[in-house]
């Protein structure tokens, strides 16, 4: 189990965004013989006393760092000691040159056992990839943080280095394997990340005693789901004189925030594929000259799935699940954007693939379709888009040209534009995930686009409904 995962189930059954920061101090730790035995009992405590109110905890290595080999083994010893089904989120902020990140990861992960930890983007991908080897760990990039001189550096450039990072982090890895630290007393910034960053989870410090408005950072950082924030809390609860009543006071604030602010329902699938087609950029609005050689304002490009992971996995599920049902004995994919596509779904499920070829080889075999088939097999076509039809006429005559029989295609998106209905006419049945006015109806919802894109793209689809 992913944390990301792991975090969502506890915050479902705890009912909980509240993480508990885990930071000892010698004038908050019990009396007794030996700084191991009384950091331990004191994390023990901690732990016994809030582990049904959190989402998760977050030890500051620094706070055991500080007494030398036996803080970090009583760290190690603590960590155990929270369930299993309770995310632990290591406070370490490393960032480090390749070589050295790799050591940082292994300790973090292979000896303190931690499900996340805390990272600096300053060194660029080289400083974060080890630590997303595993993909059951995350790691939180620093972004804007919650001291009060963050802003000399994270302020500075054009756009400012904060909204850079949050930029980058969508080249580092997906929403399910990277999360940022935007500071809560930085609501502003919180807005503007989540703007950025629609799907990834925020760590947002600062509510308690550096003074962040537990409202306004909800406000700014929740997304549609009423999930996506971390409020972590450390010294309002471990300095309380009742620990779990104070957990338990912070948790419902949190939770009656939630509530005022009355999030949208969360998003269906295809409501969430097509917000991740428009921030990665399959989605697009300006000029375009299509295939055709006809003008268009919208242009779909998902030849760029493949190289965003999370939106891959999302694009790819969407295909089996229209799969599921129909008949055949073979998939393949129209070359060449629906190749990468074609075989993950194929090794995914399990179905045997071929694909066509634009063009037969000129050595070796000559033939015009890869893979093995018999003649009288039913293929089932894939496709990216379908504008007129034309590229799936084409891969369906050079099968039935080897004998094999093509009555079915599957698209990710239609055009609506005709090529549904001259694909019928030739006894291809084509069923799409979606079609375009119901990515432009999502993408106007969610005010990714001003009204008056919205209605000169839908005008144009109108004046174009048949090519």
């Amino acid at each position: 189990m992913n944390f990301f995962t792991k975090l969502t189930r506890a915050i479902e059954r705890n009912q909980s965004l509240m993480c508990v920061g885990l930071d000892p101090r010698t004038d908050n730790l019990p009396e007794g013989d030996g700084i191991f035995t009384r950091m331990v009992g004191w994390g023990s405590s901690l732990i016994d006393a809030t582990k049904d109110l959190v989402c998760c905890y977050k030890p500051n290595i620094a706070f055991f760092e500080q007494f030398g080999p036996e803080g970090l083994r009583a760290l190690a010893e603590i960590i155990k000691r929270i369930p299993q089904d309770i995310p632990v989120l290591l406070d370490a902020k490393r960032g480090d040159i390749g070589s050295s990140a790799d050591a940082y990861a292994k300790g973090v992960f292979d000896q303190l056992h931690a499900d996340a930890v805390t990272l600096s983007p300053y060194l660029g991908l080289d400083s974060i990839a080890p630590f997303l080897k595993d993909q059951d760990k995350a790691g939180f990039v620093l972004c804007y943080t919650s001291n009060p001189s963050a802003k000399e550096i994270q302020l500075h450039g054009d756009p400012p280095l904060f909204e850079w990072v949050a930029l980058k982090v969508h080249t580092w890895g997906s929403s399910e394997q990277i999360g940022l630290v935007v500071g809560a007393t930085q609501p502003e910034a919180l807005r503007r990340v989540r703007k950025i960053c629609p799907e990834h989870w925020i760590l947002a410090p600062g509510v308690g005693a550096q003074g962040g408005d537990l409202a306004r950072a909800l406000s700014a950082g929740l997304r549609p789901d009423g999930l996506g924030v971390i409020i972590p809390v450390s010294r309002a609860v471990i300095n309380a004189p009742d620990p779990r009543q104070a957990a338990l006071d912070l948790r419902e604030s949190i939770n009656a925030a939630r509530a005022n602010l009355n999030p949208r329902p969360p998003a269906t699938r295809h409501e969430a594929l097509i917000k991740k087609l428009f921030e990665h950029q399959c989605v697009k609005f300006g000029e375009f000259t299509l295939a055709s050689g006809k003008q268009s304002p919208i242009y779909i490009d998902l030849r760029r799935v493949v190289s965003f992971p999370d939106l891959f996995k999302l694009v790819t599920e969407a295909y089996a699940d229209k799969l599921k049902g129909q008949e055949f004995d073979l998939i393949a994919g129209v070359p060449y954007a629906a190749l990468p596509l074609s075989a993950v779904i194929a090794l995914k499920m399990g179905w045997p693939l071929i694909y066509p070829r634009k063009e037969a080889k000129g050595h070796g075999t000559g033939q015009k379709v890869e893979g093995a088939f018999l003649p009288g097999q039913k293929v089932l076509l894939l496709e990216d888009v379908i504008t007129s039809g034309g590229s799936i006429l084409t891969a369906a005559e050079t099968l039935q040209a080897e004998g094999l029989k093509v009555s079915d295609a599957v698209v990710l998106v239609d055009r609506k534009q005709g090529g549904v209905e001259a694909l019928a006419e030739k006894g291809i049945s084509v069923h799409p995930v979606l079609d375009i006015y119901t990515i432009m109806d999502v993408i106007k919802s969610q005010d990714l686009i001003d009204s008056e894109t919205y209605e000169s793209v839908i005008a144009y689809l109108q004046e174009n409904q048949n090519g």
